[in-house]
């Protein structure tokens, strides 16, 4: 639309004026056009949208929203933080009150730097009034940047609820929360733009426990908090729906709300036959399956019957993203997976379930069962390693079997019988905890072990036989939750006789049959 005369210049912005100030100077501004170059048409009238502004100089238009004072600030007390190596990588996951001191200093002192220059640089003020409001409005701009520095910003007040379950952040003014046996709410809590959040959650996985940032190249990771929770990150361009860089954020916060299973009693998911049984049945070593949808606690219950684990024993937990907390247990190693990247080899959870054979443990304890671990776990306790346990995705005991069988089949040994794998999944488990999720009239979700069976160690025709030892059982006709875990007066003698003979003071008679 316009054109220049060649042998005229085009002339830049001055660097001391920002692109998007209405008073830019430039040949765009320039009303007269000097005589001898006819070509130059005289500029058309100056707008304020930068971009019509841009292009009547010739010049390209900058995409990039101008970062706000506070980004500014905060940029400059996080570089200060990284070059003066002021702070531990762990205070970033787990600050005390000296961290919080240390950065408190660095972002009044940064916030003074820049309100001293940005008059000179005809920029904005961060902190502006009558000299008597700005000692208290530094104050609490230097506390909102410690916050998200060290804190977790906006969703800090979620964090620190103990009744909040999940938190999901589906962009950066989606934030969504989860309260124990309630549904998820959006709340009013915003991040400032995507790369605000990107920023901010980059920071927490660089200096968390072995995490990484996402990027174009890796748009996803999961991490694991100090106190247990588990963070999965993922963002444009496997995100479709949030915009360019888009991410969505998922907390799974760990709730310690049991810690044995005389907790487990009190809140209703076993009863006391039931828990007097698998604190037996831990102590005797057998090996457990623990299963159950998605959100049903199982990694919890796990943790629960490790309370019942002698302290001599030396325990071995393997786990993709690291959720089992046993520091009550003093011989206790957790084995972790390695994604493969540039210049490393992959450790799944099979290759770390081998690695643990060698490290003489007592127990061996899975995470989540997905995939070919199975085939390494059975083959342990098939080989004298007993008082393993593991989770499972499934319903109910025969479904969990099903599972079981599944995932050994996907472990690529499709070569074996199934009757093979069945005598091999029979004769390596001895018991199945079954937990469900039950929906009550107030909106309350409440977890509940469904059932403890029995596998008998046989196989009749295409079925691994089991037998139920508790069930969960409610009248006909009413809703689910009404019912209660009752006990089947099943009495098992290989049972019986294991737990009689390996848990001291343990009787059959008084601690099941007559504790209820």
């Amino acid at each position: 639309m316009f054109r220049r005369n060649d042998k005229t210049p085009p002339q830049a912005t001055p660097p001391s004026i920002p692109a998007w100030d209405k008073s830019s100077t430039g040949p765009a501004n320039n009303t007269s056009a000097p005589s001898g170059t006819p070509n130059v048409p005289a500029s058309p009238p100056a707008f304020s949208a930068p971009a019509f502004s841009a292009a009547a100089r010739g010049t390209p238009v900058n995409p990039v929203k101008e970062a706000s004072p506070y980004d500014v600030v905060l940029e400059a007390v996080k570089d200060e933080l990284k070059t003066g190596r002021q702070l531990a990588p762990s205070a970033y996951d787990n600050p005390t009150d000296d961290d919080y001191a240390i950065v408190m200093e660095v972002a009044r002192r940064q916030i003074q730097a820049y309100n001293v220059s940005a008059p000179t640089r005809g920029l904005p003020l961060l902190v502006d009034g009558a000299e008597s409001e700005v000692a208290a409005e530094t104050e609490s701009t230097a506390k909102r940047l410690t916050e998200d520095v060290l804190g977790w910003g906006p969703i800090s007040p979620f964090m620190e609820d103990p009744m909040v379950e999940e938190i999901f952040i589906n962009g950066h003014d989606h934030i969504y929360v989860q309260r124990a046996g309630k549904f998820a709410e959006k709340v009013s809590s915003t991040f400032r733009s995507e790369y605000a959040l990107r920023m901010f959650i980059n920071n927490k996985l660089d200096y968390g426990s072995g995490g990484r940032g996402v990027t174009v190249r890796t748009p996803w990771r999961d991490h694991r908090l100090r106190d247990g929770s588990r963070v999965h990150v993922i963002m444009d361009p496997l995100v479709s729906n949030l915009g360019y860089g888009g991410i969505a954020i998922t907390i799974r916060r760990f709730r310690s709300v049991a810690r044995s299973l005389n907790d487990m009693v009190k809140l209703g998911s076993v009863t006391t036959q039931a828990a007097n049984f698998l604190r037996a049945a831990v102590k005797a070593q057998l090996n457990i399956a623990i299963s159950g949808g998605t959100g049903t606690g199982k990694t919890t219950f796990m943790q629960v019957l490790t309370s019942e684990i002698d302290l001599k024993d030396r325990v071995i937990t393997v786990e993709d993203t690291p959720e089992l907390a046993l520091q009550h247990l003093p011989n206790w190693v957790a084995l972790v997976t390695r994604e493969r990247a540039e210049g490393v080899e992959a450790v799944t959870m099979a290759d770390n379930v081998r690695h643990c054979l060698r490290m003489r443990p007592k127990r061996i304890l899975l995470g989540e069962a997905r995939g070919p671990e199975m085939i390494a776990i059975l083959e342990a306790m098939n080989t004298g390693h007993d008082g393993c346990m593991f989770t499972v995705h499934a319903d109910d005991a025969y479904r969990t079997l099903q599972r079981i069988e599944t995932l050994y089949l996907k472990g690529g040994m499709g070569n074996v019988p199934l009757l093979a794998i069945r005598r091999e999944i029979a004769q390596a488990l001895q018991l199945i905890v079954n937990i469900g999720v039950f929906r009550m009239p107030d909106g309350r979700e409440v977890r509940r072990a469904k059932e403890i069976n029995f596998v008998t160690g046989g196989v009749e025709g295409e079925l691994i036989t089991h037998e139920p030892i508790f069930q969960w059982v409610n009248e006909r006709g009413k809703e689910e939750w009404t019912g209660r875990l009752e006990y089947t007066h099943a009495c098992p003698m290989k049972v019986v006789r294991r737990l009689e003979e390996r848990v001291r003071d343990f009787n059959w008679q008084r601690d099941i049959e007559e504790a209820g």
